[in-house]
C-alpha cells in the first residue's frame, strides 16, 4: 500500500519518515562531533558532506510535506484524551519547522560567510547573500539552537511513540513502522 489509509501510513510516507529521521539523526551526531574537531582537511570534508546532506534532507522534507498534504493522515485512536489530539496536531508542525529551519539556517550561515554550498562536489548552489559576517553569526546561532531543540523534540517524539505502544497499547507506533518490523 503506497498511500495512507485512515488507519496507517503508506509505504511512501513511512519511507520518507525513516530516511529523513535517520538522516537528521546522523546530521546531528556529525554536527556535534565536527564542531569540536581541530581544523584539518578531514574537518573540511565533514563540513562539505554535512552541507550536502543537509540540502538533500531539505529537498526530501519538501517532498514529504507535499506528500503529506496530498494524503489523509491516519486517525488517532478514539480512546485518547483531547490533549493527546492537540499534541498530535502540534508535534508535526514543530518538527516541520525544525526540519526546514535547520538546513536553511546552515545555508545562510555558510553563504553569508562566503563559503559556498557544494552538493557532493558536483554542483554549487547559487549564492544568495553577499558576505555579511553578522548575518552568518546570527544564522549560526539559529542553527545551533535549532540543533538543541531538535534533540529535545526527537527525545519527546520517540518517548511518546514508545509510551503509546507499551503503556497505552495503541497502534500509533506500529502504523509508522515498516511492515517487516514486529514489536511485542
Amino acid at each position: 500500500m503506497l498511500k495512507n489509509t485512515p488507519n496507517s501510513f503508506g509505504t511512501i510516507a513511512k519511507t520518507f519518515h525513516w530516511i529523513i529521521a535517520l538522516g537528521i539523526l546522523g546530521m546531528l551526531i556529525v554536527g556535534f562531533i565536527m564542531v569540536d574537531r581541530e581544523a584539518s582537511p578531514a574537518k573540511m570534508m565533514m563540513y562539505g558532506l554535512h552541507k550536502s546532506t543537509g540540502a538533500v534532507i531539505l529537498l526530501l522534507v519538501t517532498l514529504r510535506l507535499g506528500w503529506r498534504l496530498l494524503n489523509p493522515i491516519p486517525q488517532l485512536p478514539s480512546t485518547l484524551k483531547p490533549w493527546h489530539h492537540w499534541i498530535a496536531r502540534l508535534s508535526p508542525v514543530a518538527l516541520y519547522i525544525l526540519m526546514v529551519t535547520m538546513p536553511l539556517s546552515g545555508f545562510v550561515m555558510s553563504d553569508a560567510a562566503g563559503h559556498p554550498v557544494t552538493l557532493y562536489n558536483i554542483y554549487t548552489l547559487p549564492s544568495i547573500f553577499s558576505q555579511d559576517l553578522e548575518l552568518s553569526k546570527a544564522a549560526r546561532s539559529v542553527h545551533v539552537y535549532t540543533a538543541y531543540m531538535f534533540v529535545a523534540i526527537l527525545v519527546l517524539h520517540v518517548s511518546a511513540a514508545l509510551y503509546h505502544h507499551y503503556i497505552l497499547k495503541t497502534n500509533i507506533l506500529r502504523r509508522m513502522l515498516p511492515s517487516w518490523v514486529r514489536l511485542p
